[in-house]
């Protein structure tokens, strides 16, 4: 990425000039909801009804509150800036993503664009009563299956990083690569500001950081040498665990871009044992082989994850070990 003078400490420049690696830092989901929103997002917006619908609000509680009671959130609520190609005054563009059962490369994908009024119900719908839906059936869009979502995080009123780094990007992007196959939103805070400008890609579910005009080129298109982005790939959706994460990386590395069209599916099959493990062996299982990896963490960097925040946090920063015995398949 490219210096840009400033005599502001924003923390992603603090982190490049650290060379910190932003791999085994992508966020897990089960399920991923795009909403379209108008801006501006202000840091309350998950909290009280005005920026979205009282549903929307309502599952944001209950999510808290389950979690709080011991369950799992696995849940990734994103907010999309509407635009004049995409968007159709009136409604709202709802992208709802499921996690596969087994092996998977990419979430699935159902897709609506619902007045207004019936975006609250929708969402609702989409999680707590699932009978309901065949009433918004109307509103689902077909032909979208194989389209990607380059989602680039621009939301300035959580960190000014994401805006002073990640709009630029935006702008490159929706100028320069989208079209039938490739759409490019404005997306709110997934996680991750210290990696700016950062960038989720769905369905696939990929994580990417620092990207600037060469890297941006190069995921949009899916080409050039994958080794060049070694430093720009967060991980993957799929994979629960820094460590998985990792070693799905190094996967990739090895076999390039046609990786990330790989079903797959990611396990820790052995640990040290630690309250905070140190290192961790990952099962990697494709539709046709198995690969075993041991991720350690070799140390960590200690910069700090927000713009004007003195507060530091150490990053673990992994690596591969020697090559462990690949299992044969279904072993």
């Amino acid at each position: 990425m490219n210096s840009i003078p400033s005599t502001k400490n924003y923390c992603n420049l603090a982190a490049i000039a650290l060379g910190l690696d932003p791999v085994g830092s992508a966020g897990h989901f089960d399920d991923a909801v795009l909403i379209e929103t108008p801006l501006p997002w202000k840091r309350d917006l998950y909290e009280k009804v005005g920026t979205l619908p009282q549903e929307m609000i309502d599952l944001l509680a209950l999510w808290l509150q389950r979690y709080q009671d011991g369950a799992p959130y696995n849940h990734r609520p994103l907010l999309i800036g509407p635009d004049d190609e995409y968007s159709r005054p009136g409604y709202r563009r709802v992208i709802f993503f499921g996690k596969p059962a087994d092996t998977f490369a990419n979430f699935e994908r159902t897709e609506y664009l619902v007045p207004e009024a019936q975006t609250g119900p929708l969402l609702w719908a989409l999680f707590e009563t699932p009978d309901e839906l065949p009433q918004f059936d109307a509103y689902r869009l077909n032909g979208v299956a194989d389209v990607r979502d380059l989602l680039v995080c621009t939301h300035g009123t959580i960190d000014v990083a994401c805006a002073k780094f990640g709009y630029p990007l935006y702008e490159r992007l929706r100028r320069a690569y989208a079209g039938d196959e490739v759409r490019v939103w404005r997306v709110s805070h997934f996680g991750g500001h210290v990696y700016a400008p950062t960038m989720l890609e769905m369905p696939s579910g990929h994580y990417w950081a620092f990207v600037d005009e060469d890297q941006a080129e190069q995921i949009a298109l899916r080409r050039g040498d994958v080794t060049s982005l070694r430093g720009h790939y967060r991980g993957w959706a799929g994979s629960e665990s820094g460590f998985a994460q990792v070693a799905e990386r190094e996967l990739w590395l090895r076999f390039g871009w046609g990786w990330m069209e790989q079903a797959r599916i990611c396990t820790i099959v052995a640990t040290d044992g630690a309250p905070e493990p140190q290192w961790q062996d990952v099962r990697v299982d494709t539709t046709t082989d198995s690969f075993v990896l041991r991720v350690e963490i070799e140390r960590t960097v200690e910069t700090n994850p927000a713009t004007d925040n003195a507060k530091t946090i150490a990053y673990p920063q992994f690596r591969v070990g020697e090559p462990l015995p690949n299992p044969p398949r279904g072993g």
